[in-house]
């Protein structure tokens, strides 16, 4: 029901310094590999117009001619990946990649949350985990003891001081139905003790939360509509009022609150030491990558 902001992970959502050229190839590739598979029938039909047929070789040709160079470098990139690691022999356990993964999703609260936030950016669980196994093992490859000192923490931390400051949060819970009548019905409901859980469960509109009671988690502000946000934040712990947005009517139970907090380089150390440490790790890993590129004895056969 919310209209949280899906901008891309940046400096205070760890874990997304992957290599930028692994995960750069990682969307494309997979979606070509997937449709062309080989180019063997390709006069297989992929989509059709009035029963006229669009086929694999004419969507080949008009990819080819819109950015084909650059899809061919990416799918050449991914490829020296592939045999460098396959040489090097190393491996990644289900469990380094799953501690991996784990450490992604702490930002997002959950694993559930984290999956939905990539899968808005069109990445799936499983090409993602393909893509940190071969970054753990790009990592064994490489075996860098990378060192970050206590100035760069410092310096790193002034410069953004502002990202590690924590707003103000509230934690609530909704039951949203489509017309005030209903809202001012189920809030009389409450008032007379009825469960709010259970009421949730029974008559609310939002699927996501249907099954937690209508909790929606811990959010700042500007995270939810203008109409949600206001009454929540004007609630105190344990009070319920009705609030309007687009999506109809919402009874808002508010279940908790954070005040907000200025960060100190000490809160801000451990954070700040992975990032950095897995930043200098990722330039690594890119120039491994385009040193592999430059010994790779590439020809192209295909004039674009």
């Amino acid at each position: 029901m919310n209209e949280r902001n899906h901008d891309q992970p940046t400096a205070g959502t760890l874990g997304w310094k992957i290599s930028t050229a692994v995960l750069a190839v990682l969307l494309i590739v997979s979606l070509l590999l997937h449709v062309f598979g080989s180019r063997a029938g390709s006069a297989e039909a992929v989509a059709t117009v009035n029963g006229v047929k669009i086929t694999k070789d004419e969507l080949f040709d008009e990819m080819a001619a819109y950015g084909g160079s650059s899809v061919l470098d990416d799918l050449i990139r991914q490829e020296v990946i592939r045999q460098a690691v396959e040489e090097a022999g190393t491996t990644a356990s289900d469990e380094e990649v799953q501690a991996r993964m784990e450490k992604f999703a702490e930002p997002y609260g959950s694993m559930d949350a984290f999956l939905a936030e990539i899968a808005y950016y069109g990445y799936s669980e499983e090409m993602l985990r393909e893509q940190v196994a071969t970054q753990i093992k790009i990592e064994k490859i490489i075996g860098a003891d990378v060192a970050v000192t206590d100035e760069e923490i410092a310096a790193y931390f002034e410069e953004n001081k502002d990202s590690f400051d924590q707003p103000e949060t509230v934690r609530a819970s909704h039951i949203l139905v489509e017309t005030r009548e209903e809202a001012e019905s189920l809030l009389k409901q409450l008032e007379a003790g009825a469960d709010f859980a259970e009421l949730a469960a029974e008559h609310t509109l939002d699927e996501m939360t249907k099954e937690s009671g209508g909790d929606v988690g811990d959010f700042a502000r500007g995270e939810m509509e203008e109409g949600f946000e206001e009454t929540a934040f004007g609630l105190e712990i344990g009070e319920t009022a009705i609030a309007e947005t687009s999506y109809g009517f919402h009874v808002v139970r508010v279940t908790d609150k954070s005040a907000a907090q200025e960060a100190t380089l000490e809160s801000a150390r451990e954070e700040i030491v992975d990032y950095l440490t897995q930043s200098k790790l990722a330039d690594l890993v890119d120039g491994w990558i385009a040193d592999r590129e430059a010994e790779a004895d590439i020809e192209y056969l295909m004039e674009w």
